[in-house]
């Protein structure tokens, strides 16, 4: 196994122009929606192979209508899900709060409910099977390519459907103000049953650093190209997730 040394911060460098580009991207033709995704999770260690991990999700969206730009709730997402490691363990010594980056392979098996917190005519509940693979790959230095595969089995509103993603991308760790940081970027593309296309274009770019000794803050920036049908449709999303830790 190769020391992990921390990457200088021309890392930091290239992900500012990641997320530049995003903005860019976002801000080309007409306005996108913008919208802030806060998140908390909580992971249990069940032992060294296996952990659960609970999520409780929320979006804010800016609505422009109001005068006074109000952030409304849309709507909530809540996650149990089970993790376990397919691969042989790189490190013994990484802290539990890194318990996936010290995996080459492993699984997670979940369950999500989804509502819109509304009784409107947009309003939703959902049920959501999660099946998906993850897998990293060494590169140069702290660099690391990841790879996911996920299958969500829905249900809205008692509509059977299928959402296939597949998303690649890279993270590696670097000091920012003598502070570990472990920066991050990566594109998702989704296909949906519902529309039978692929609908979905996601690009992110972030970092997670820790704040204590089992909490760890991730706030990053997304943008999310939609096309269920013929028109384009462009969501800019900044996300801040919370992430604390059970031995």
């Amino acid at each position: 196994m190769r020391p992990l040394q921390p990457r200088p911060i021309g890392a930091l460098r290239a992900l500012s122009l990641v997320a530049l580009s995003l903005a860019a991207t976002a801000a080309a033709g007409d306005d996108p929606s913008v919208e802030f995704w806060p998140e908390i999770s909580a992971y249990r260690a069940l032992d060294e192979r296996s952990r659960l991990m609970f999520s409780a999700a929320g979006t804010h969206a800016m609505e422009g209508t109001l005068d006074n730009r109000t952030l409304a709730l849309q709507n909530a997402q809540f996650t149990l899900n089970f993790d376990y490691t397919l691969a042989p363990i790189l490190r013994r010594d990484v802290p539990q709060a890194e318990w996936s980056k010290n995996r080459l392979l492993w699984a997670r098996l979940g369950y999500e409910y989804g509502t819109s917190g509304s009784s409107g005519s947009d309003s939703y509940r959902s049920d959501t099977g999660i099946v998906e693979l993850n897998a990293r790959y060494p590169g140069e230095d702290s660099l690391w390519w990841t790879g996911r595969l996920r299958v969500d089995f829905r249900d809205v509103n008692g509509q059977p459907s299928q959402r296939y993603r597949v998303r690649a991308g890279a993270e590696w760790d670097a000091m920012l103000l003598e502070h570990p940081v472990a920066p991050y970027a990566s594109v998702e593309a989704l296909y949906d049953t519902r529309y039978e296309k692929w609908s979905r274009l996601t690009l992110k770019a972030g970092l997670e650093t820790p704040i204590a000794a089992a909490w760890r803050i991730e706030p990053y920036l997304a943008l999310q190209l939609n096309r269920p049908g013929e028109d384009l449709s462009r969501v800019l999303g900044l996300g801040l997730t919370l992430k604390t830790y059970f031995d």
